[in-house]
C-alpha cells in the first residue's frame, strides 16, 4: 500500500505558518479597531472641537489591514491546498500504475474518476478553505474577545457568552454532517458511474429502444442525489445560521450591559465594532465543519484506493538490466484468476499462437508475461528475471504489449504512434512504418503526424486504432511481443499485417488469435481451455486435433 502525503510536507508547513501569522495580524487589527472606535465615539462627548484624526485613521487602517490580510490568507491557503492536492493526485496515479490490471478493471470507471475530481476537490476545500479558516478563526476569535475584555470587562463578558455558546452549538451540529456527506458522495459516485457508462453509447441505446428505460434510471438516481444534497444543505444552512443568531444576541447583550452598568457610550460602540469584526471568523468556523466532513469521507476513499496491493517491486540487490535481445520466457507453475498454474517455456525468438475459447485464460497469460498481473501461484521469468520485478526502463525496451484496451491518449498522431517507444524516432521512419501498416489515409486526413487524435482515438475507426497499435509495436523494437487478438477489427488485410509485425522482427512473440491462418504460420500453438494448457506443439500437429469448440473459435 501507499501512504497519503502529509499535509505539512513539501514546504506546506511554511504556508500554514504564514496563515497563522496573517490570522494574528487580523486579530490585532480587530483589537485596534475596537479601541479606535471607542476613541472616536468618546470625541462626541468631548467639549473640544478637535477631530480625532488619529482614531479615525486607525479605524480606516484597521479595516484596510483586515481586508489585505484576509486576501493574502486566501491566496496562501489556496496555494497550500492546490499543492497538497497535486501531491495526492500524483500519489494516487503512481500507485494505480503499480497495481494489477485486474484490480483496476474491477472498478467502475465513473467511481474511479471521482477520486480524481470530486474527492480531490473535497480535499482541496478542506486544506485551503477549511483548515486555513479554522486556524484563522481559532486565533482571531479568542484574541478579539481578549481585546473586548481589555476594553471593558463587563461588555467583554456580555459578548463572550453568546459567542462561546454559538461555538458549542456548531461543535454539536457539525459532526452530524458526516452521514449526509457519506450518502451524498455515494450517490454522486453511482450517478457518475452510470452516466460515464451510458453517455458514450447513447445513440446505440436509442437503437436498442432503451432510452426511456435508461432515462427513468437516471431520473431515479438524480432524485436520490437531490435528497442527499438537500440533507447536507439543511445541515450546513443550520451551521451558517448560528453566527447570525449569535451576532444579534451578542449585540443585544452588549447594549443591555452598557445600559445597566457604568459603561460609556464610546466603550459600547467599541465593543459593538469588535463584535461585528468577530462575526466573519465565526461564519468561517461554521463552514469548517462542512469542509471537514467532506474531507473525512474523501480521505477515507483515497486511503482505500491506496490500500490496493501493489505488484512486487524490484529487489534491492538488482541484477544488471537485461539486453534488448530475444530472451527465454518461462511460466513456472504460474496462474491467476481463471488461469490455472501453467508450466511452459518459450525459447528466444519463438513465435507462439495462443488459441482457445473466450474466457479460457489467454489474456491473463499475456498479462502475467507482461508483468501487468501478480501471479497467484508460481512465477513468470524473462531470462531468469521475474517480469513483475523488471524496472520501468526494462519494460519499455523489452516488452511490447498490444491489448484489447491499449491506451490511445488525446494528442498528436505522432504521440499515439510512438508512445512507449524507447528514444526519439525520426518522423520519416514513423511515416514509413505507419504507411506500411495501412495508415496513409489517416495521416492525410489528420494532416500529418502533428494532426490531433481525440480522446481514446474517438476520431479513428476501430480498425485504424488497431493499425496504430500495431505500428507502435513495430516501432518499439522490443524483444518480446505480447499481442492480444491483434487482427481484431481489421479488414481482409489484417492477417498479413500481423504476420508482417511478428515475422519481420526477431522478437519472441505470444499471439492470441482466433484466426486459424495466423495460428498456422506460428512456430508453435498452445491450446488453452478452462484455464488449462491442454496441448502445445507445431501447428500442423495441434490445429487438426482441436476439439469442436476450439476449432470453431479458431476459424476466421
Amino acid at each position: 500500500m501507499s501512504a497519503m502525503p502529509p499535509v505539512l510536507g513539501n514546504g506546506r508547513a511554511w504556508g500554514i505558518a504564514t496563515i497563522v501569522g496573517l490570522a494574528l495580524g487580523q486579530a490585532a487589527s480587530a483589537g485596534i479597531a475596537a479601541f479606535a472606535t471607542r476613541d472616536v465615539f468618546a470625541a462626541f462627548r468631548d467639549d473640544s472641537s478637535a477631530v480625532p484624526f488619529v482614531a479615525l485613521a486607525l479605524v480606516a487602517c484597521s479595516g484596510l489591514s483586515i481586508a489585505i490580510l484576509r486576501y493574502r490568507e486566501r491566496v496562501v491557503a489556496e496555494r497550500v491546498g492546490q499543492d497538497y492536492v497535486g501531491a495526492l493526485r500524483i500519489t494516487l496515479f503512481k500507485h494505480l500504475s503499480q497495481v494489477s490490471a485486474r484490480d483496476i478493471a474491477q472498478r467502475r470507471s465513473g467511481a474511479l474518476s471521482l477520486r480524481f475530481v470530486g474527492d480531490l476537490a473535497a480535499v482541496r476545500n478542506w486544506v485551503s478553505l477549511g483548515l486555513a479558516r479554522m486556524i484563522s478563526s481559532l486565533i482571531v476569535l479568542p484574541l478579539a474577545t481578549l481585546a473586548l475584555f481589555l476594553l471593558n470587562p463587563v461588555l467583554g463578558a456580555a459578548a463572550a457568552g453568546p459567542i462561546a455558546l454559538g461555538m458549542i452549538a456548531m461543535g454539536v451540529a457539525g459532526p452530524r454532517l458526516g452521514p449526509a456527506h457519506r450518502r451524498l458522495r455515494s450517490r454522486r459516485a453511482r450517478l457518475a458511474a452510470d452516466m460515464s457508462e451510458r453517455v458514450p453509447h447513447a445513440p446505440e441505446l436509442r437503437l436498442l429502444g432503451r432510452v426511456t428505460t435508461e432515462t427513468r434510471l437516471i431520473l431515479k438516481r438524480t432524485e436520490n442525489l437531490i435528497d442527499a444534497a438537500l440533507e447536507r444543505v439543511r445541515g450546513t444552512a443550520l451551521l451558517r445560521a448560528i453566527p447570525d443568531a449569535v451576532a444579534g444576541i451578542a449585540a443585544a447583550l452588549v447594549f443591555l450591559a452598557a445600559l445597566t452598568s457604568d459603561t460609556t457610550g464610546a466603550e459600547a460602540a467599541g465593543a459593538l465594532a469588535a463584535v461585528a469584526l468577530m462575526i466573519q471568523p465565526l461564519r468561517d468556523l461554521a463552514s469548517v465543519w462542512d469542509r471537514h466532513r467532506g474531507w473525512k469521507v474523501a480521505r477515507e476513499k483515497c486511503a482505500n484506493l491506496l490500500c490496493v496491493p501493489r505488484l512486487a517491486r524490484r529487489s534491492g540487490n538488482a541484477a544488471p538490466e537485461l539486453e534488448n535481445i530475444p530472451q527465454s520466457l518461462s511460466f513456472n507453475g504460474a496462474g491467476a484468476g481463471a488461469l490455472s498454474p501453467i508450466d511452459a517455456t518459450v525459447p528466444p525468438g519463438r513465435k507462439i499462437a495462443l488459441v482457445g475459447p473466450n474466457g479460457a485464460g489467454k489474456s491473463t497469460l499475456l498479462s502475467l508475461a507482461a508483468g501487468l498481473e501478480q501471479p497467484e501461484q508460481g512465477e513468470v521469468l524473462l531470462a531468469g528475471r521475474r517480469t513483475i520485478e523488471l524496472s520501468a526502463s526494462e519494460r519499455r525496451r523489452l516488452i511490447s504489449f498490444v491489448g484489447t484496451r491499449s491506451p490511445i491518449l488525446a494528442g498528436s498522431l505522432r504521440r499515439a504512434l510512438t508512445m512507449g517507444v524507447d528514444g526519439r524516432c525520426d518522423d520519416e521512419v514513423v511515416l514509413r512504418r505507419a504507411e506500411s501498416f495501412g495508415l496513409g489515409n489517416v495521416i492525410e486526413r489528420l494532416g500529418g503526424l502533428s494532426g490531433k487524435v481525440a480522446e481514446a482515438g474517438r476520431n479513428l475507426s476501430a480498425g485504424e486504432i488497431r493499425r496504430v497499435l500495431l505500428t507502435r509495436a513495430a516501432l518499439s523494437g522490443s524483444s518480446l511481443m505480447l499481442l492480444d487478438e491483434p487482427d481484431d477489427a481489421l479488414d481482409q488485410h489484417g492477417p498479413a499485417l500481423v504476420e508482417r509485425l511478428v515475422f519481420d522482427s526477431p522478437a519472441t512473440a505470444l499471439v492470441i488469435t482466433h484466426n486459424k491462418a495466423i495460428a498456422a504460420r506460428m512456430d508453435e500453438v498452445w491450446v488453452i481451455e478452462d484455464g488449462q494448457l491442454m496441448a502445445k506443439g507445431p501447428p500442423a500437429a495441434v490445429l487438426p486435433t482441436l476439439g469442436r469448440s476450439v476449432a470453431a473459435t479458431a476459424q476466421t
